[in-house]
């Protein structure tokens, strides 16, 4: 029997009534829990919602902002030696500009060639391939089937599409990107200039002196780290670039220059770059060769290469500090793709370096400090 019954009736009411207050109190505290989620969960939608619709203006803004904090030292090591702040910024930006130009420039004539070339490419993979094709048609005729299931039993919607040429379609690509690099290079430059004063505004904006001095040691974190990643980066994908280069021309594979640039570009997203490029290797090499074998070689070499460089060159180099967890670079990658598309995919990891940093710092700044 429960001891509740062998107490007085005022009591037993009494606790009853402090029952239900102690429930009702849970309830209401659950319920501002689950408030408080919500609104988190509206304002996270809110904000993808507007970096999305932003992303133009956003994606060449905060590029300028990620490299100008890698080169931002650089140019207060040239201040301090007398060279005017706007001067050497106008001088990194016209060097930077140059360099893409260049680059774009030497690439841009057999990109384009290969582009063109689409149909050719893909008919002579067919042809090559030609002996897997019944094995290929019985996987697809399965596919076809399962999906056929439970769907009604009526002609499919003829849909005409109207021809397009590369030409079209490249400058629908262009045309955008060409304002996009010139608010790049712009953002910049006015960075690069006020750089000392946006960051002593800010840090003048923190009212108690430790929250300045917290928000600056911020500041240098993001940069050091930034720094260590890009600048390291930068040079292991040159060279990288540069064997590609010579593997390809060892190799005697048609433009030996772009695929060096394309490995250099793509090795700056993790993973999904390097995998791109050796389809890309592979698929030249064996429109190129006679034999499946030569073919492929280029492809099998660059993995091998890309393999010690990202187990074991790049992690020795750049060390403890910049280190990642795949997943959340691959998660890092996914959510900036999914919002600012393939160059998003190319600012997901120092957009990460800078967050996971940002958090480290903060947490560092409010973890107690023990005794002793």
């Amino acid at each position: 029997m429960d001891a509740r019954y062998d107490l007085p009736a005022q009591t037993r009411s009494t606790l009853g009534v402090t029952e239900a207050g102690s429930h009702a109190e849970h309830v209401e505290r659950l319920w501002g829990r689950l408030t408080q989620i919500a609104i988190m969960v509206i304002a996270v939608l809110a904000l993808c919602a507007a970096l999305a619709a932003a992303r133009a203006v956003l994606i060449p803004v905060v590029a300028a902002v990620i490299i100008g904090s890698v080169i931002g030292p650089g140019i207060e090591a040239l201040s301090r030696r007398g060279i005017p702040t706007w001067l050497a910024s106008t001088l990194i930006v016209l060097l930077l500009a140059s360099l893409f130009y260049g680059v774009a420039a030497m690439v841009t004539a057999p990109l384009s060639d290969w582009i063109g070339r689409a149909p050719e490419i893909g008919s002579a993979m067919r042809e090559r391939f030609r002996s897997l094709q019944p094995i290929l048609q019985t996987v697809s005729s399965f596919v076809d089937a399962v999906e056929s299931i439970g769907r009604p039993a009526k002609a499919p919607l003829q849909v005409d599409i109207a021809d397009s040429t590369v030409l079209q379609s490249m400058m629908s690509v262009v045309t955008p990107a060409i304002g996009e690099f010139v608010l790049f290079f712009g953002s910049l430059l006015f960075f690069l200039a006020g750089r000392v004063q946006i960051k002593r505004k800010l840090v003048q904006a923190m009212n108690p002196r430790p929250m300045r001095l917290a928000t600056l040691r911020i500041f240098r974190a993001i940069e050091q780290r930034l720094g260590t990643y890009l600048v390291v980066a930068t040079c292991i994908n040159i060279g990288l670039g540069l064997a590609t280069m010579l593997l390809t021309w060892v190799l005697g594979m048609p433009n030996p220059v772009l695929w060096g640039v394309l490995a250099c570009v793509l090795n700056y997203i993790p993973y999904v770059g390097p995998a791109a490029m050796t389809v890309i290797l592979a698929a030249v090499g064996l429109i190129t060769f006679p034999t499946i074998l030569h073919g492929v070689a280029a492809a099998a070499i660059f993995v091998l290469i890309t393999s010690i460089e990202g187990h074991f060159l790049t992690p020795l180099i750049v060390g403890r500090r910049v280190s990642l967890n795949p997943f959340s670079v691959f998660l890092s990658m996914a959510v900036w793709t999914w919002l600012w598309g393939p160059v998003g995919t190319f600012l997901a990891v120092p957009l990460l370096i800078a967050g996971k940093t940002l958090a480290e710092e903060v947490l560092a700044s409010r973890r107690p400090q023990l005794p002793g």
